[in-house]
């Protein structure tokens, strides 16, 4: 998907959806994010942490999110407030189709 930006898929983000996002635009050079799909590992965690990880996300400004089975409803629900018409469902058996 050349000039979209970064698709980052992650498993579950124990280490952090932030900081994974942050070592592939490292990694690869760039500096557009176009997708982040997966678990994102915020279920267990305190609503004020899983605010900072949105206000965070925010920042990096991606086209769209598709949080997974481990990035829990309280994520969901900030996210979609926060980052409007950017945030997808998924459940099992989703397709998403990306074009050029």
């Amino acid at each position: 998907m050349k000039g979209k930006g970064l698709f980052v898929l992650t498993s579950c983000g124990h280490r952090g959806i932030v900081n994974s996002v942050r070592a592939a635009m490292s990694a690869s050079g760039g500096s557009k994010v176009h997708a982040v799909l997966g678990g994102f590992h915020l279920m267990p965690m305190p609503v004020d942490y899983v605010r900072a990880t949105v206000a965070a996300l925010r920042e990096l400004n991606p086209d769209c999110l598709i949080p997974m089975h481990c990035s829990g409803s309280t994520f969901y629900e900030i996210a979609k407030q926060e980052l409007p018409g950017r945030v997808l469902v998924s459940s099992t058996g989703t397709r998403y189709a990306f074009g050029a």
